[in-house]
């Protein structure tokens, strides 16, 4: 596996591409502390106004803050809007988020 990670690390540089553009991560954009996108995730695994939680490839993402809403969900992206407080991962199998 490390062999096929770093073969695609080496072609994203050669190709000068982002690095998410070819990687299995999840690309997070803030905007203020307002909307959050997530795009490449795994799934929602749990949802209240002051806690959103998604599977993502590097693991569990955690967004805490207050009157958190779904404003669109699809299996590309999640935008949430509220006020965002916090955004934390733990690492798949791992405790924390």
């Amino acid at each position: 596996m490390q062999r096929k990670s770093g073969l695609r690390d080496r072609l994203v540089s050669l190709l000068e591409l982002p690095g998410d553009a070819m990687l299995d991560v999840a690309r997070i954009i803030l905007v203020g502390d307002m909307e959050l996108v997530v795009e490449n995730h795994r799934g929602l695994v749990a949802f209240t106004p002051n806690r959103v939680a998604l599977t993502t490839p590097e693991g569990l993402l955690a967004i805490d803050g207050e009157e958190l809403k779904i404003a669109a969900i699809s299996p590309e992206q999640v935008i949430l809007l509220g006020k965002i407080r916090g955004v934390a991962y733990a690492p798949p199998g791992g405790e924390g988020a």
